[in-house]
Parts: C-alpha cells; structure tokens; sequence
C-alpha cells in the first residue's frame, strides 16, 4: 500500500522517496544504483542508515521491493531441491517396479543423490553467510545509530563520528563482500 504525502508541491509515493529528494543527486543516485545491484536488504538498510535515511526497514523494504526486483535464490535453490527428491522418489518406484533396469536405474540414482546432496550443501551455506552477513551488518548499524545519537548535539564531535562511521562501514562492507 503506498501512501501519498505532499511536501513543497510535489507528491511522493513512498517516504523513501522523499527522503532521497532530500540528498544531493550524486548519493540519491549512488544509493538507487546500490539498492538496484545489491540483493540484500539488510546492506540496503545499512547503508540507508549511513546515509541518515529516517525512516523504519518496513517502508525502505516495501520501496525496494516496489522498485526493484530481486531474484529469490534461496526459492529457486529450495524449488529445486524439492523436484529433485520428487524425481528420486519417483526413479526408486520406477526401478522397484521393473520399468527401468536395476544397473541404470542405480547410476541415474545415484547422480541425482549427488546433485541433491550439493544443492542441499549449497543451501546450508548460502543460509549461514546470509545470516551472518546480516547479523554483522545490523550489528554495525546499530553502533553507528547509537554514535551518532550521541554525539549528535556535540557539534566538535560529529564530523569525526561520521568520518570514522563512513570508514568503518566500507570496511565491513568490503570485508563482508570478499568473504
């Protein structure tokens, strides 16, 4: 459901819309550009939240998926596991019946046991670097909030805070991106 909200003549659909009215052309364009290659919300949110994007995950979720659309690896990867047990299944019944020969039957068997068990492995591991990718990355967000709220009336200390933020999210990003 997108909500319209005016604001000096012009009428944005979504919040996110018009918090990136807000931002110089350049990083309006580097965070569209970002959000459209990064599959991720979690780093879309992070680096929203570097940027001083006010707004809560559901509406920048909501404007992402509005946007941009995301391939679903993990739904392809699970849609794919399942037909494979599903033709594991059906290739036992066919060579228990007789209608395929005990020794070929045996071979394709045991190939599509091979490719289940490496989606499965595949599935695992794409499972545990998405959560810890996120984990870290939330974790950060969070510091960086906390810093900034801080630090946020102590005019001596905010160009620093946000220098050291800035560095220490594209380290964590870079970090996380080659792991």
């Amino acid at each position: 459901m997108t909500v319209k909200q005016k604001t000096s003549g012009k009428v944005y659909l979504s919040y996110v819309d018009q918090w990136l009215d807000t931002l110089p052309a350049s990083e309006s364009d580097q965070f569209k550009e970002f959000a459209e290659v990064t599959p991720s919300i979690i780093e879309i949110w992070v680096y929203a939240g570097i940027m001083k994007y006010p707004g809560t995950f559901n509406d920048l979720s909501r404007w992402v998926k509005m946007k941009y659309q995301k391939l679903n690896r993990r739904e392809i990867l699970n849609s794919e596991i399942a037909a494979l047990h599903s033709d594991i299944q059906e290739l036992r019944m066919a060579i228990t019946a007789g209608e395929i020969k005990g020794d070929s039957g045996a071979a394709r068997l045991a190939a599509l046991e091979k490719e289940l068990r490496s989606h499965i492995e595949t599935s695992d591991r794409m499972n545990r670097t998405t959560d810890k990718c996120g984990l870290i990355l939330a974790g950060a967000d969070r510091v960086m909030r906390e810093m900034t709220a801080i630090f946020k009336d102590d005019p001596q200390f905010a160009e620093p805070i946000e220098n050291a933020i800035n560095a220490v999210w594209a380290k964590i990003y870079s970090e996380i991106s080659n792991a």
